[in-house]
């Protein structure tokens, strides 16, 4: 019993385990259709500088920009006319946006990915715990039948 505990323990940690992250990518939208791009660490708040920043279409996956981020300054970039993920390249720990819309909406609409693995951990975890209160409602009705006498 207590190493089914401990497993759904470590997969509810994976449930959270998609929202930490060291670095943040801000997006802010500014007038003209154009958004303001920077990257900064979390904990310590300092810009990132060097990095590679691409926006790729959510239709078909192409790269529609890529551009490096700049010393002291975000990079402004015009929004495109289809959806699109803004992607920060950090080595091991990409960062992944869906990029804002312009002032009259996109022309070309993907459907929203955001917080896809979220909700699918989520639905995951909440399986095994009920099957493990399942499991374990099921082995205590056993364990009081056959211990009540007859």
């Amino acid at each position: 019993m207590g190493i089914k505990l401990c497993f759904i323990a470590l997969l509810a940690t994976h449930l959270w385990a998609h929202k930490i992250e060291g670095i943040t990518l801000l997006l802010t939208p500014l007038e003209n259709d154009t958004i303001a791009i920077e990257g900064k660490m979390k904990g310590s708040g300092k810009k990132l500088e060097g990095n590679k920043v691409a926006l790729i279409s959510m239709i078909d996956k192409r790269v529609l920009l890529e551009l490096f981020l700049e010393v002291g300054k975000p990079l402004h970039v015009k929004i495109p006319q289809e959806s699109y993920w803004v992607y920060l390249y950090v080595g091991d720990q990409d960062v992944v946006e869906e990029g804002p819309s312009p002032q009259n909406g996109f022309q070309k609409v993907a459907t929203s990915q955001k917080e896809r693995a979220f909700r699918t951990m989520w639905f995951v975890s909440l399986g095994f715990f009920a099957l493990f209160l399942g499991i374990s409602a099921y082995r205590v009705y056993g364990y009081r039948r056959r211990k009540m006498p007859r």
